[in-house]
């Protein structure tokens, strides 16, 4: 089963793997994304679908209930970015 990490970087792997699953060209219900994050054994598809929303994996029109593929996986700034952003927290004691 497929827990997410508390480390921001370290979930950016398990994130991607997810997010490759869905076709870049088309749009999902919240229903259709729910069962393709399920379909990875994982234990809370709620947390999941918000991560990949929340780091720029899919995107979102909450009014039409869509999600759609906005990056498969993240380039190394936006990986430098939530490492700094990590270290920030881990050094503020915030966590």
């Amino acid at each position: 089963m497929i827990t997410l990490p508390r480390d921001d970087v370290q979930k950016q792997e398990i994130l991607a793997r997810i997010a490759s699953a869905f076709d870049k060209d088309r749009n999902y219900s919240e229903q259709e994304v729910n069962e393709k994050i399920r379909a990875f054994d994982v234990d809370d598809h709620t947390l999941i679908r918000r991560e990949l929303v929340n780091f720029g994996y899919l995107g979102k029109d909450t009014a039409k209930g869509i999600y759609w593929v906005k990056e498969h996986k993240l380039d190394k700034q936006a990986i430098e970015q939530i490492k700094a952003t990590q270290d920030r927290i881990d050094k503020s004691g915030f966590y």
